[in-house]
């Protein structure tokens, strides 16, 4: 069956069945289809793939496995897509039913068995990101964190930043980073590679702190830390995905129910007009957790953004920090 809609068309895979049809969106148990102003092309979505999304009446952002989805246009109302979402049909789909319709829908399929895979393009995305999304692999585990459009692009694994000053591009893996300090448009840098000062937009300190303590790329098996820094191109001949067989008719794991995300939909790494700042003041410890040494600001020795040595024991510990 073709059903074709104003601006819309919709190929089913066995099984799916609509539940909203409107002109420019359509909701089945499987996936949203939707028509973008923004790049002027239809983004065809499966459910299962969504973690999170911020919906406006003409405006939407997904953020699913591999990646995030920018929509303009007419969105589904918020019960709509929430009861798409809670019929939850697609966990009856296996491999081989979730590939298809990833196929059709023009988006890359993630299997949890394969290290790596492309990043999701669909949707609207200004030049900056789309060359870091066609260009670079998305590796497992990997999330966005934040962005600003056309200036630099986080995640929890590798800052993506352009330098407005020298009008060069920087990719720099977290992993790498020794210290870093960024204030209003300057972002200082140092790297085992060396040290970097980028101007222009750049993520806020407590956005890469929050990155850097968390320390997601420890789950990388360490000989794929080389990823990080490698094209898509050549990831595909070094370690070329058909390799990592899997069947077709595996029931995957059910994922986690996708929730509606209760920030504004911000692309910026700006704090929006009229939003509270919050003060935050950094703490050590009085005494160490090791040898129970005094410790003072004066007689630390800082071994990284947020870790300290005892300078009795040489033991690290990690600055807290309270509201104030």
């Amino acid at each position: 069956m073709l059903s074709t809609l104003s601006s819309l068309v919709f190929i089913p895979i066995e099984g799916e069945r609509i539940v909203v049809q409107k002109p420019e969106y359509l909701l089945s148990n499987y996936r949203l289809v939707q028509y973008d102003r923004g790049s002027k092309t239809t983004v065809s979505l499966p459910l299962h793939m969504i973690k999170e999304y911020k919906l406006t009446p003409t405006a939407a952002m997904f953020k699913v496995t591999n990646g995030i989805v920018n929509v303009l246009g007419t969105m589904p109302q918020r019960e709509e897509l929430r009861g798409a979402l809670s019929l939850r049909e697609y966990e009856r789909l296996r491999v081989g039913d979730q590939k298809k319709l990833c196929d059709v829908c023009g988006v890359p399929f993630i299997h949890p068995d394969q290290p790596y895979s492309r990043w999701i393009c669909t949707g609207y995305h200004q030049d900056f990101c789309r060359r870091f999304y066609e260009g670079f692999a998305w590796l497992k585990g990997e999330e966005i964190f934040t962005y600003f459009p056309d200036s630099f692009l986080l995640t929890t694994y590798r800052l993506y930043q352009y330098d407005a000053k020298t009008r060069k591009l920087f990719m720099f893996p977290m992993n790498m980073v020794q210290t870093f300090e960024a204030k209003g448009n300057k972002l200082l840098i140092t790297a085992v590679s060396g040290k970097f000062e980028i101007r222009g937009k750049v993520p806020r300190q407590d956005h890469l702190l929050r990155v850097w303590q968390a320390r997601a790329w420890e789950s990388l098996p360490k000989t794929n830390l080389d990823w990080l820094i490698m094209p898509l191109s050549q990831m595909q001949k070094v370690s070329p995905l058909p390799q990592y067989a899997y069947t077709d008719m595996t029931v995957l794991k059910p994922m986690a129910a996708a929730t509606e995300s209760r920030e504004d939909i911000q692309v910026s790494a700006a704090m929006p007009a009229g939003t509270t700042t919050v003060f935050m003041k950094p703490v050590i410890k009085d005494r160490c957790s090791y040898c129970n040494a005094p410790l003072s600001w004066e007689k630390i020795d800082w071994v990284g953004p947020d870790q300290y040595a005892c300078p009795s024991c040489k033991s690290s510990h990690r600055v807290e920090y309270i509201r104030i």
